[in-house]
């Protein structure tokens, strides 16, 4: 294992004891789900933030170890020239979203579940990819691009090919102040 790699701790020192903001999870409809937790270098030059776990990256407790994980390590990864160890993965929810039946009887639906979980974690995301310094991050999916951009609006596919500098320690700073 690279010396710079940190193993994935889901109990103990926040994401390695280098990120300061835990995600809202009081807050969350998700909070008593299994969270996957972030991992690999720090700092690293690259980043991945998917959209949330899958139900192969709960079930291991490892973020992209599922089928579009193994399609980034085993094709992308080699074509590219990078391995997983170099590349820190984290996703804009660290938990699988579900539909939540309220005590009341009614239900929130997956998609609502998934944007307020994605509410939740945006400080902790952001945050997080400020500490880790990655000089690329490649959003892999539309939640994950309008987080880490700040664009509401974003599509994926409209970005796709596409170049956009961002500044994630003043988008932090906006999304800290509640702007």
């Amino acid at each position: 294992m690279d010396s710079n790699l940190r193993p994935n701790r889901p109990d103990g020192a926040y994401y390695h004891g280098l990120v300061s903001t835990p995600p809202a999870c009081d807050k969350c409809p998700l909070r008593y789900k299994r969270t996957v937790y972030p991992d690999g270098p720090v700092p690293a030059k690259i980043a991945f933030v998917g959209e949330e776990p899958g139900k192969t990256e709960v079930r291991k407790g490892l973020g992209f170890v599922g089928p579009s994980g193994r399609l980034l390590w085993e094709t992308l990864g080699p074509a590219c020239g990078f391995t997983r160890n170099q590349i820190w993965v984290t996703n804009a929810a660290l938990c699988r979203s579900e539909i939540i039946k309220l005590s009341n009887g009614a239900e929130l639906l997956r998609d609502t579940v998934q944007q307020l979980a994605t509410e939740c974690c945006e400080q902790r995301l952001l945050n997080e990819l400020f500490v880790v310094d990655p000089v690329v991050v490649v959003p892999l999916g539309s939640i994950a691009l309008r987080q880490i951009t700040g664009i509401t609006a974003a599509s994926i596919y409209a970005y796709r090919g596409s170049r956009t500098e961002i500044n994630l320690g003043a988008l932090a700073e906006l999304v800290r102040r509640g702007a």
